[in-house]
Protein backbone atom coordinates (compact mmCIF):
# COMPACT_ATOMS: atom_id res chain seq x y z
CA UNK A 1 0.00 0.00 0.00
CA UNK A 2 2.39 2.57 -1.41
CA UNK A 3 5.52 1.26 0.72
CA UNK A 4 3.39 1.73 3.86
CA UNK A 5 3.74 -1.59 6.12
CA UNK A 6 -0.06 -1.21 6.53
CA UNK A 7 -3.06 0.84 7.39
CA UNK A 8 -3.51 3.73 9.94
CA UNK A 9 -6.44 2.51 12.64
CA UNK A 10 -6.43 5.67 13.81
CA UNK A 11 -7.38 7.05 10.03
CA UNK A 12 -9.50 4.30 9.27
CA UNK A 13 -11.53 4.54 12.39
CA UNK A 14 -12.08 8.21 11.79
CA UNK A 15 -12.77 7.88 7.85
CA UNK A 16 -15.43 5.13 8.86
CA UNK A 17 -16.94 7.40 11.58
CA UNK A 18 -17.12 10.46 8.56
CA UNK A 19 -18.63 7.89 6.53
CA UNK A 20 -21.21 6.41 8.88
CA UNK A 21 -22.10 10.00 9.83
CA UNK A 22 -22.65 11.39 6.09
CA UNK A 23 -24.70 8.19 5.43
CA UNK A 24 -26.61 9.35 8.46
CA UNK A 25 -26.91 13.13 7.74
CA UNK A 26 -28.13 12.14 4.26
CA UNK A 27 -30.76 9.94 5.76
CA UNK A 28 -31.96 12.33 8.01
CA UNK A 29 -32.34 14.77 5.67
CA UNK A 30 -34.58 12.41 3.44
CA UNK A 31 -36.90 11.66 5.85
CA UNK A 32 -37.35 14.90 7.02
CA UNK A 33 -37.93 15.99 3.60
CA UNK A 34 -40.46 13.27 2.79
CA UNK A 35 -42.25 13.91 6.48
CA UNK A 36 -42.86 17.03 5.41
CA UNK A 37 -45.09 16.51 2.56
CA UNK A 38 -46.88 14.62 4.74
CA UNK A 39 -49.91 16.44 6.82
CA UNK A 40 -49.50 17.56 10.38
CA UNK A 41 -45.85 16.72 10.84
CA UNK A 42 -44.51 19.83 9.80
CA UNK A 43 -45.22 21.47 13.56
CA UNK A 44 -43.71 18.32 14.68
CA UNK A 45 -40.72 19.02 12.78
CA UNK A 46 -40.32 22.35 14.11
CA UNK A 47 -40.95 21.28 17.54
CA UNK A 48 -38.15 18.74 17.31
CA UNK A 49 -35.67 21.43 15.87
CA UNK A 50 -36.20 23.80 18.14
CA UNK A 51 -35.40 21.18 20.77
CA UNK A 52 -32.38 19.89 18.64
CA UNK A 53 -31.43 24.02 18.83
CA UNK A 54 -31.74 23.91 22.61
CA UNK A 55 -29.82 20.52 23.11
CA UNK A 56 -26.98 21.86 20.93
CA UNK A 57 -26.55 25.13 22.54
CA UNK A 58 -26.23 23.08 26.35
CA UNK A 59 -23.85 21.11 24.52
CA UNK A 60 -22.22 23.57 23.77
CA UNK A 61 -22.25 25.41 27.24
CA UNK A 62 -21.18 21.65 28.59
CA UNK A 63 -18.30 21.27 26.16
CA UNK A 64 -17.19 25.29 26.64
CA UNK A 65 -16.92 24.74 30.26
CA UNK A 66 -15.71 21.01 30.00
CA UNK A 67 -12.84 22.69 27.87
CA UNK A 68 -12.37 25.56 30.41
CA UNK A 69 -11.63 23.26 32.97
CA UNK A 70 -9.75 21.38 30.55
CA UNK A 71 -7.34 24.29 30.02
CA UNK A 72 -6.82 25.30 33.06
CA UNK A 73 -5.74 22.33 34.34
CA UNK A 74 -2.90 22.36 31.47
CA UNK A 75 -1.96 25.26 31.89
CA UNK A 76 -1.58 24.81 35.50
CA UNK A 77 0.10 21.47 35.01
CA UNK A 78 2.58 24.00 32.48
CA UNK A 79 3.59 26.57 34.55
CA UNK A 80 4.44 23.97 37.05
CA UNK A 81 6.96 22.57 34.54
CA UNK A 82 7.94 25.61 32.56
CA UNK A 83 10.21 28.51 33.81
CA UNK A 84 8.28 31.23 32.58
CA UNK A 85 10.71 34.11 33.21
CA UNK A 86 13.45 32.08 31.09
CA UNK A 87 11.46 31.48 28.31
CA UNK A 88 10.50 35.48 28.31
CA UNK A 89 13.77 36.15 29.26
CA UNK A 90 14.99 34.25 26.60
CA UNK A 91 11.95 34.81 23.19
CA UNK A 92 10.44 37.74 24.07
CA UNK A 93 11.48 40.97 22.36
CA UNK A 94 11.04 43.56 25.81
CA UNK A 95 12.12 46.61 24.38
CA UNK A 96 9.74 45.93 21.36
CA UNK A 97 7.16 45.48 23.72
CA UNK A 98 8.04 48.60 25.81
CA UNK A 99 7.77 50.94 22.38
CA UNK A 100 4.70 49.91 22.01
CA UNK A 101 3.35 50.54 25.43
CA UNK A 102 1.71 53.88 26.01
CA UNK A 103 2.82 54.93 29.20
CA UNK A 104 1.37 58.76 29.05
CA UNK A 105 -2.13 57.14 28.26
CA UNK A 106 -1.74 54.47 30.92
CA UNK A 107 -0.68 57.38 33.48
CA UNK A 108 -3.16 59.47 32.20
CA UNK A 109 -5.88 56.85 33.40
CA UNK A 110 -4.53 56.33 36.76
CA UNK A 111 -6.21 58.33 39.61
CA UNK A 112 -2.62 59.16 41.47
CA UNK A 113 -4.68 61.09 44.15
CA UNK A 114 -6.72 58.28 45.03
CA UNK A 115 -3.26 56.29 45.14
CA UNK A 116 -1.23 58.82 46.81
CA UNK A 117 -4.04 59.21 49.67
CA UNK A 118 -3.73 54.77 50.24
CA UNK A 119 0.04 55.64 50.82
CA UNK A 120 1.17 55.75 54.45
CA UNK A 121 4.60 58.15 53.39
CA UNK A 122 5.70 57.87 57.49
CA UNK A 123 7.05 54.25 57.42
CA UNK A 124 8.50 54.28 53.83
CA UNK A 125 10.48 57.87 55.19
CA UNK A 126 11.14 55.81 58.45
CA UNK A 127 13.14 52.58 56.22
CA UNK A 128 14.58 55.44 53.86
CA UNK A 129 18.21 56.39 55.00
CA UNK A 130 18.00 59.72 53.90
CA UNK A 131 22.02 60.67 54.70
CA UNK A 132 22.57 58.18 52.35
CA UNK A 133 20.25 59.18 49.69
CA UNK A 134 21.43 63.25 50.33
CA UNK A 135 25.18 62.15 49.68
CA UNK A 136 24.42 60.25 46.27
CA UNK A 137 22.98 63.38 44.82
CA UNK A 138 25.35 65.91 42.93
CA UNK A 139 23.69 69.30 44.06
CA UNK A 140 26.16 71.12 42.03
CA UNK A 141 24.81 69.18 38.94
CA UNK A 142 21.00 70.57 39.87
CA UNK A 143 22.03 73.71 41.05
CA UNK A 144 23.66 73.92 37.17
CA UNK A 145 20.96 73.11 35.43
CA UNK A 146 18.18 75.82 37.25
CA UNK A 147 17.48 79.24 35.67
CA UNK A 148 18.31 80.84 38.66
CA UNK A 149 17.34 84.30 37.04
CA UNK A 150 13.57 82.64 35.97
CA UNK A 151 12.93 81.48 39.50
CA UNK A 152 13.88 84.79 40.72
CA UNK A 153 11.86 86.99 38.56
CA UNK A 154 8.53 84.57 40.02
CA UNK A 155 9.62 85.47 43.61
CA UNK A 156 7.26 88.59 44.85
CA UNK A 157 10.29 90.08 46.56
CA UNK A 158 7.79 92.90 48.45
CA UNK A 159 5.26 90.16 49.68
CA UNK A 160 8.41 87.99 51.08
CA UNK A 161 9.33 91.16 52.96
CA UNK A 162 5.48 92.10 54.16
CA UNK A 163 5.65 89.06 55.69
CA UNK A 164 8.89 89.23 57.23
CA UNK A 165 8.83 90.96 60.89
CA UNK A 166 12.01 93.06 60.84
CA UNK A 167 12.10 94.45 64.12
CA UNK A 168 12.39 90.24 65.49
CA UNK A 169 14.94 89.70 62.92
CA UNK A 170 17.18 92.54 64.29
CA UNK A 171 16.61 91.98 67.75
CA UNK A 172 18.39 88.99 66.81
CA UNK A 173 21.23 90.38 65.50
CA UNK A 174 24.12 90.72 67.91
CA UNK A 175 25.27 93.63 66.12
CA UNK A 176 28.90 94.10 68.60
CA UNK A 177 29.79 90.89 67.33
CA UNK A 178 29.71 91.74 63.54
CA UNK A 179 31.57 95.14 64.03
CA UNK A 180 33.97 92.80 66.34
CA UNK A 181 34.45 90.82 63.39
CA UNK A 182 34.85 93.59 60.69
CA UNK A 183 38.08 94.75 59.63
CA UNK A 184 37.56 98.66 59.72
CA UNK A 185 41.48 99.54 58.40
CA UNK A 186 40.60 97.39 55.81
CA UNK A 187 37.39 98.76 54.93
CA UNK A 188 38.96 102.46 55.53
CA UNK A 189 41.77 101.48 52.97
CA UNK A 190 39.01 100.43 50.39
CA UNK A 191 37.52 104.14 50.56
CA UNK A 192 38.54 106.68 47.99
CA UNK A 193 38.43 109.92 50.32
CA UNK A 194 40.21 112.37 47.05
CA UNK A 195 37.05 110.59 45.07
CA UNK A 196 34.14 111.68 47.74
CA UNK A 197 35.82 115.31 48.42
CA UNK A 198 35.66 115.40 45.13
CA UNK A 199 31.78 114.94 44.55
CA UNK A 200 31.10 117.60 47.68
CA UNK A 201 30.16 120.65 46.54
CA UNK A 202 32.32 122.66 49.26
CA UNK A 203 31.77 126.80 47.68
CA UNK A 204 27.96 125.29 48.39
CA UNK A 205 28.76 124.14 51.81
CA UNK A 206 30.33 126.91 52.72
CA UNK A 207 27.94 129.36 51.60
CA UNK A 208 25.36 127.34 53.48
CA UNK A 209 27.31 128.06 57.14
CA UNK A 210 28.12 131.85 56.09
CA UNK A 211 23.61 132.35 55.64
CA UNK A 212 23.49 130.37 58.67
CA UNK A 213 25.74 132.49 60.87
CA UNK A 214 25.01 136.13 61.76
CA UNK A 215 28.36 137.59 61.20
CA UNK A 216 27.26 140.93 61.55
CA UNK A 217 25.93 140.26 65.42
CA UNK A 218 29.36 138.03 65.82
CA UNK A 219 31.66 140.85 64.76
CA UNK A 220 29.99 143.36 66.72
CA UNK A 221 30.27 141.37 70.04
CA UNK A 222 33.91 140.81 69.21
CA UNK A 223 34.50 144.17 68.73
CA UNK A 224 33.01 145.57 71.33
CA UNK A 225 34.56 143.13 74.01
CA UNK A 226 38.40 143.63 72.56
CA UNK A 227 37.56 147.58 72.71
CA UNK A 228 36.11 146.69 76.72
CA UNK A 229 39.26 145.01 77.21
CA UNK A 230 41.74 147.60 75.33
CA UNK A 231 40.24 150.37 78.22
CA UNK A 232 40.77 148.19 81.15
CA UNK A 233 44.18 147.76 80.29
CA UNK A 234 45.24 151.35 79.55
CA UNK A 235 43.18 151.90 82.90
CA UNK A 236 45.40 149.57 84.43
CA UNK A 237 48.80 150.97 83.42
CA UNK A 238 47.39 154.72 84.60
CA UNK A 239 46.84 153.14 87.78
CA UNK A 240 50.30 151.45 87.87
CA UNK A 241 51.75 155.06 86.52
CA UNK A 242 50.29 157.05 89.50
CA UNK A 243 51.53 154.29 92.15
CA UNK A 244 55.18 154.70 90.62
CA UNK A 245 55.10 158.44 90.62
CA UNK A 246 53.45 158.67 94.61
CA UNK A 247 55.90 156.52 96.26
CA UNK A 248 58.78 158.38 93.92
CA UNK A 249 58.11 161.66 95.44
CA UNK A 250 57.38 159.66 98.88
CA UNK A 251 60.86 158.83 98.98
CA UNK A 252 62.10 162.15 97.18
CA UNK A 253 60.69 163.64 100.75
CA UNK A 254 60.92 160.93 102.93
CA UNK A 255 57.35 159.83 103.17
CA UNK A 256 56.34 156.58 104.41
CA UNK A 257 54.88 154.36 102.04
CA UNK A 258 50.98 153.74 102.54
CA UNK A 259 50.21 150.24 102.00
CA UNK A 260 47.97 149.74 99.42
CA UNK A 261 44.64 147.88 100.60
CA UNK A 262 43.32 144.57 98.59
CA UNK A 263 40.50 145.13 96.05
Amino acid sequence: MNGRTGPDPVRVAVGAAATVGDGIRRMLLFGVDAARRLPGVDPALVALEARGAETLRAGDEIADRLLRAVVRRVVSAALDEVDITAVVRDHVDLDAVAEGVDVERIVGRVDLDAIAARVDIAPILDRVDIDAVAERVDVGAIIDRVDLDAVAATIDVGAIIDRVDLDAVAATIDVGAIIDRVDLDAVAATIDVDAIIGRVDLIGLANAVIEGVDLPTIIRESTGSMSTEAMRGVRSQGMHADDAVSGFVGRLFGRAEIPEEPA
